[in-house]
């Protein structure tokens, strides 16, 4: 069962003595600085502050040794050069752990991946056949659970015993590969408060470009 990080107490280091740990933190969206408020970037200043806190208290039980990030399809170097241009905030801290030792490695099946996109998109274009949007949905959920299965087994490939893992990956996602990891794979969700008020701003945002 995963533990949610600011909703339990910090996590003592002789609880977790040789117990493979996986510390998620949600991947947020890159926003547009146009968009932003200055509430809006507050909440993101704290959440970033607040994220390295919290990474900290759960490194108590253990250094990060490894990194897997989200459509990240390649290790190393090339795949930090990938993550920058998915999020410069996930980048340092990605960067950080690396210079410490951590080890980015690609979780994702190139041509899975390049699949679930692909239907992902062709799902989302569908205006008016209901016949064609269940076919569609098919291959789609397939294709998800093949990617599910694919993740949660290089996760599970990578983590020795006693290592510490940190997964960054939308909450919805990682919803989906959980069920697929492990048993002895101890979950920690890193939450911080300030995620509730940019998931606010984010329903208020997508709801007001629906109606427009």
């Amino acid at each position: 069962m995963a533990q949610k990080l600011g909703k339990i107490e910090k996590p003592q280091v002789t609880d977790f003595r040789g117990v493979r740990k996986l510390f998620c933190l949600p991947l947020i969206p890159q926003f547009n600085e146009k968009d932003l408020d200055n509430e809006l970037k507050n909440s993101i200043e704290q959440f970033w502050y607040q994220v390295t806190s919290q990474i900290a208290d759960l490194e108590r039980t253990g250094k990060v040794s490894h990194i897997f990030f989200e459509s990240i399809t390649k290790d190393g170097k090339l795949g930090l050069e990938m993550v920058k241009k998915v999020s410069q905030q996930s980048y340092d801290i990605v960067k950080e752990k690396i210079d410490k030792g951590a080890k980015l490695v690609s979780i994702e099946n190139e041509v899975i991946l390049n699949e679930f996109l692909d239907w992902s998109i062709c799902l989302s274009a569908i205006r008016k056949s209901q016949k064609v949007f269940n076919r569609v949905l098919e291959f789609y959920q397939e294709v998800k659970d093949r990617r599910n299965k694919e993740i949660a087994k290089k996760i599970d490939e990578t983590l020795k015993n006693n290592d510490s893992g940190l997964l960054v990956m939308t909450d919805e996602n990682r919803l989906q590969i959980q069920p697929n990891l492990p048993s002895d794979i101890q979950v920690f969700l890193i939450h911080p408060p300030a995620l509730n008020d940019i998931m606010r701003w984010l329903r208020d945002y997508w709801k007001k470009q629906s109606q427009t």
